[in-house]
């Protein structure tokens, strides 16, 4: 199997978000992977778990080929870190959003990963589109049809994940 040729232009950045909290996100935006976390917890410890969870793919940087399985043991290894972080009542957790160039057969697909609620989008005919789904309360909410978008934009429990 030959390697993928794809030339991939990208950009990253991170920002405390409009509350006036620390920044404790990580990112790796390295061919064929791009990742964010959202570290949770308190600044020490969701910088940790985002920065444990973003380096868990730091070794499919490069690949030729990744497959879907070597992403799925890329978040266990995130998940373990992240646990191992943990101390007294205070645990360490985090976002992860992101996409990964992976080859089925002979065939190159984005993958599309997320846990929580930061989310992936994609730039498709002049407009992005989300194309992840969060997991929180109040997505749940919408998904049973008890709440609609608009009131779950505001809604108190919105950055509440499950």
């Amino acid at each position: 199997m030959s390697p993928m040729s794809l030339r991939v232009g990208h950009g990253a950045a991170t920002h405390a978000g409009l509350r006036g909290r620390a920044n404790e996100d990580s990112y790796l935006a390295a061919a064929p992977v791009f990742v964010v976390a959202d570290g949770m917890g308190g600044h020490e410890a969701g910088a940790r778990a985002s920065a444990a969870a973003v380096a868990a793919f730091q070794s499919l940087v490069g690949a030729a080929v990744v497959s879907n399985g070597e992403v799925r043991a890329a978040i266990e290894r995130a998940r373990v870190n992240i646990d191992a972080l943990a101390t007294g009542q205070r645990a360490a957790g985090t976002t992860l959003t992101g996409v990964v160039l992976t080859r089925v057969g002979d065939a190159g697909y984005w993958l599309a990963l997320n846990i929580g609620d930061s989310r992936t989008y994609r730039w498709a005919r002049g407009r992005l589109e989300q194309i992840s789904v969060d997991h929180s309360v109040v997505q749940e909410l919408v998904d049973s049809g008890q709440m609609d978008a608009e009131t779950a934009a505001r809604h108190a429990r919105r950055n509440e994940i499950t």
